[in-house]
């Protein structure tokens, strides 16, 4: 709840000199105006789909929100964790998935191809979190499928985003994406010399830099059509990362 209490005193404390009414269940609105004129309203806890852009009202107890001419935001509580990876999905399936970024499976980031924008946020200590939408520039092409996955428990070695590599086979620590690089984090592989071989049985010989100083050893080497993987073993961590060559 520490999380709702401190999103509802802060939206209440910067209209203080509105409209104020209680309704019939208890709840205190505040009915102002923004800066540019708009109407703004605070504490209804009634979901505005069409403000939410086309998203349901998640599984959860809403507490307060801030709705205005550009986009809202709710406060929750109540909600349980399958529900809050389950309603990511949902928001990834609606279409945000442009320049997406997951934080600790829980708080999630994404924007869609009109360049409407949802950031989810969810403790999973307490069920409480909040959701905001917003308006921004629509994103391009390219932008689809960007962003970051860090720490969360649920992330997976994809080969195919990693020229065809297979799974070192450690646990995934960190994953992200940008452009045309991938790069994954991992705990430390144990035999990485005889992984160093599946590299070259892939085809990545070409332009070969290879070092060890102290505890890091470095691989990096291309292949016949110039992408390039860069292999980095530590004492504490493991990172591979895949350029594709456009």
């Amino acid at each position: 709840m520490l999380l709702v209490l401190i999103l509802a005193i802060s939206l209440a404390g910067c209209f203080l000199g509105g409209n104020v009414k209680v309704d019939k269940d208890g709840n205190i609105i505040i009915k102002d105006k923004d800066n540019h004129g708009n109407d703004v309203v605070i504490g209804e806890k009634k979901w505005d789909k069409s403000k939410m852009h086309g998203l349901d009202s998640p599984k959860a107890k809403l507490e307060t929100s801030l709705i205005s001419e550009d986009g809202a935001m709710y406060g929750f509580s109540g909600m349980k964790e399958k529900d809050a990876k389950e309603y990511i999905e949902k928001i990834k399936s609606a279409g945000f998935t442009y320049n997406a970024a997951t934080l600790d499976d829980y708080i999630f980031n994404g924007t869609n191809k009109e360049g409407l924008t949802v950031a989810f946020a969810y403790d999973k200590e307490n069920g409480s979190g909040s959701i905001m939408s917003s308006k921004g520039e629509p994103p391009s092409d390219e932008d689809e499928g960007e962003g970051a996955v860090i720490g969360g428990t649920d992330k997976k070695w994809d080969s195919e985003k990693m020229g065809g590599l297979p799974d070192p086979g450690v646990k995934v620590v960190a994953y992200w994406t940008a452009g045309s690089a991938t790069n994954y984090s991992l705990e430390v592989i144990p035999s990485f010399t005889e992984y160093v071989e599946k590299i070259k049985d892939h085809g990545f010989t070409e332009d070969v830099n290879e070092a060890e100083i102290n505890d890091l050893y470095v691989y990096a080497a291309s292949n016949s059509g110039g992408d390039r993987i860069t292999l980095s073993v530590g004492a504490d961590v493991s990172t591979i990362t895949f350029e594709k060559q456009e």
